[in-house]
């Protein structure tokens, strides 16, 4: 298997659409933190968003021929481990796997006031995933 430029393309994209969302919500004040829809969409964005990075993860794994872990938490590790994403990006990332369960999962228990501290404080972490993985070099063009 090869890694497929349009498939990480279209993932990235999604991620992007993601992280304006996020970048929207961040900041928002008390008031609109109550709003119920808007705590669906924070839920739904960091949702999507983790999946799309971990989806990444497993199709550049696969694509280079690199073990395709198993569990979402090991995804993070093999990319920094293949030298994709930095290392210290990834341990700053480590409660992504956990926190996706926990949107999938245990949607019963969600701790909004967490979620929201997450966009206010960590957004910029996300972005670093992105911009790491929009770096691949098979997603660069050949040279003509």
């Amino acid at each position: 298997m090869t890694v497929r430029p349009e498939v990480v393309l279209a993932r990235l994209a999604t991620l992007g659409e993601m992280l304006a969302v996020l970048g929207g919500l961040a900041g928002s004040n008390a008031e609109l933190r109550k709003d119920p829809l808007l705590r669906l969409a924070l839920e739904r964005a960091l949702h999507v968003a983790a999946e799309a990075a971990f989806d990444i993860g497993h199709h550049v794994l696969a694509g280079r021929g690199a073990p395709v872990p198993a569990k979402y938490r090991e995804v993070l590790p093999a990319l920094a481990s293949a030298g994709i994403v930095p290392a210290e990006l990834a341990a700053r990332l480590a409660g992504l796997a956990g926190l996706r369960n926990v949107l999938v999962h245990d949607y019963a228990r969600i701790d909004h006031a967490l979620l929201w501290d997450l966009v206010d404080g960590r957004l910029e972490d996300l972005r670093g995933l992105a911009h790491a993985l929009s770096e691949l070099p098979e997603l660069r063009s050949p040279p003509a």
